[in-house]
């Protein structure tokens, strides 16, 4: 399978602010120290299109992964720290065996059942194409 200017690997090179991915090696999991945290008052509200769309939902016995319809209206994710406009391709949903793990990336140290993340495209960008039409 040959790679495309797409894939991580080229991340760091398509756009200066993002020189960090062509350097990290410990990128995940991660696990969060609350201490840590700053909060930002001024970040502003995370905005998600309101449109239905449609999509297939797989148990692959180890998640359940919802896979939208690429003919369906679009799930836009957009504002807030957002510097883009993300497209939602996919949502993964992983669970443990048991209530104390499940989670790849940690709160303290801790694990938890469950992690939900989510494929996303970021318009304009990656894909030579415009999100901003289908936002309507």
């Amino acid at each position: 399978m040959s790679k495309s200017f797409e894939s991580p690997d080229y991340w760091g090179l398509l756009n200066p602010d993002w020189k960090l991915c062509n350097r990290g090696r410990r990128q995940s999991p991660i696990d969060f120290d609350p201490l840590k945290l700053l909060y930002d008052p001024g970040m502003g509200v995370l905005n998600v299109s309101k449109e239905k769309a449609n999509g297939t939902l797989i148990n692959s016995g180890h998640s359940v992964q919802l896979v939208l319809d690429p003919h369906s209206p679009p799930v836009i994710i957009k504002g807030g720290p957002l510097s883009y406009n993300y497209r939602v391709h996919e949502i993964l949903m992983h669970f443990g065996k048991s209530d104390d793990r499940g989670s790849e990336h940690r709160i303290n140290g801790n694990m938890y059942p469950a992690e939900v993340s989510a494929l996303l495209e970021i318009c304009n960008v990656i894909r030579f194409f415009s999100c901003a039409r289908e936002l309507g």
